[in-house]
């Protein structure tokens, strides 16, 4: 692990330490906030309503005859509100509060707490007591059990809320943690591959449940795509080298068999040859670059398949005939593709070229297109030597010669150039034995 990654790693752990640090910070000062607003709320509203009984009956206080009756009415009409009224001395002259509570505390100042008897139990009260001029005393008393439960209630939400946000926060820690790390790997990997060149490195992937796992198997899949490209790229080059050497080789002789000599036509078509097979060489390789970059996607359109195979056939009837080989032609008609037709020309094109060098004399040559499982399907067969099953995947490769071709005339181009035009077409392209013999069956999807 090299110190820019550590560093990395440790900038990023803190940063997440931060922020859970200051995630559980807002939690508890949320909780703390829904208490106490609760717990205010609870003793305004109860003091302000035992406010409003004490006023009203201070002005009765000093009127002799008014206090004792309204008592009364209210303790029967009103069960949430208790009196006691007595005097200096202490001795009860009214209300329903009577003995006087002993397990009186204090809940802030002025309001006292204790519990009552009620007809449902045993509940709590809250109190505030008023002196008259004469020396009485009034202790107004409300039920707050309610309000109280209430205020529990909020109590236990409160600690539930703070519960679960020390879960997110919680929670939170280990996926921030979790991506961190997953970019840091992601990181540490494409800067290994930036140092080193070394494009058959991949990100380790331990998870298929999260986004930076899809992303890792996107980029594995890139990485890979490069890596193929780049190992074609030194193949090709290779592969050039070594396909141009001899007819440069060959041209460079003829050229410096040329000098003070009398130039006649003969030489003049040997050189020419030469020069023409490099310029097919280098045309097939720029054919194949433009279809595999896509530049002719532009041309795609509704393609008469069934048309194109005909024509092919039609073109190559004669050369088949020289070399005593026929077609058995089973095409069905109007089959339609999405396509560009000047590559699907040259596809089939290939393929009836290559079964015709391949193909011994008095043998037969299938050209089949049709509809199978939805999808059309083009096919040509020969009879030739075929392809082993090693060799399968490597034909297609630029300038790959198997044994049984080493003796024909071509570069090495032809299955790539197909192989290309069907990706290009979002074709399948697959190799099947006849035995004896070699059948390639092109898919293609139907045109929509």
């Amino acid at each position: 692990m090299t110190v820019s990654r550590r560093y990395i790693e440790s900038s990023s752990f803190k940063m997440a330490l931060l922020f859970t640090v200051l995630l559980a910070v807002s939690a508890a000062i949320l909780g703390y906030f829904l208490i106490d607003l609760g717990k205010r709320d609870f003793l305004r509203e109860t003091e302000a309503a035992i406010d409003i009984e004490i006023s009203m009956v201070s002005g009765m206080g000093n009127v002799e005859g008014e206090l004792l009756p309204y008592i009364q009415r209210r303790a029967k009409d009103d069960q949430v509100v208790r009196f006691r009224y007595e005097d200096a001395e202490g001795k009860l002259l009214g209300g329903s509060i009577d003995p006087m509570p002993t397990n009186i505390q204090k809940i802030t100042e002025g309001v006292l707490g204790f519990d009552l008897e009620t007809l449902h139990g045993n509940q709590e009260f809250a109190a505030k007591i008023h002196t008259f001029d004469n020396g009485t005393r009034i202790m107004v008393a409300r039920n707050v059990h309610e309000l109280i439960a209430s205020y529990e209630q909020l109590k236990h939400l409160s600690w539930l809320i703070m519960a679960l946000m020390l879960i997110v926060v919680l929670v939170s820690f280990g996926i921030s943690h979790f991506v961190v790390s997953r970019i840091n790997r992601i990181a540490a990997t494409a800067q290994h591959i930036v140092k080193t060149g070394d494009l058959s490195q991949r990100l380790a992937i331990d998870s298929r449940w999260d986004d930076l796992s899809n992303l890792s198997l996107v980029l594995n899949g890139f990485l890979a795509k490069i890596e193929d490209l780049m190992n074609g790229a030194r193949e090709i080059s290779n592969n050039i080298a070594h396909d141009l050497r001899t007819p440069l080789s060959g041209l460079r002789s003829d050229i410096e068999a040329l000098k003070n000599q009398r130039v006649d036509d003969e030489h003049i078509d040997m050189v020419l040859a030469n020069v023409d097979h490099i310029l097919g060489v280098f045309h097939a390789l720029l054919r194949i670059a433009n279809i595999e970059k896509g530049k002719r996607g532009q041309q795609m359109g509704e393609v008469n398949l069934s048309k194109i195979v005909h024509d092919i056939a039609e073109l190559y009837e004669p050369v088949a005939e020289e070399c005593d080989i026929r077609f058995d032609i089973k095409v069905a008609t109007n089959l339609m593709i999405k396509g560009d037709g000047d590559l699907l020309f040259q596809l089939f094109a290939n393929l009836i070229d290559n079964a015709i060098k391949f193909s011994p004399s008095h043998s037969v040559i299938v050209l089949y297109a049709g509809i199978e499982k939805n999808q059309v399907v083009a096919l040509v067969g020969d009879q030739g030597p075929g392809i082993a099953e090693d060799e399968k995947e490597k034909v297609f490769k630029h300038f790959y010669r198997g044994d049984a071709s080493r003796s024909t005339p071509g570069n090495g181009l032809g299955l790539s150039l197909v192989r290309a035009v069907a990706e290009q077409h979002q074709a399948r392209i697959t190799l099947e034995n006849a035995a004896p013999g070699l059948q390639v069956r092109v898919t293609f999807q139907p045109y929509q």
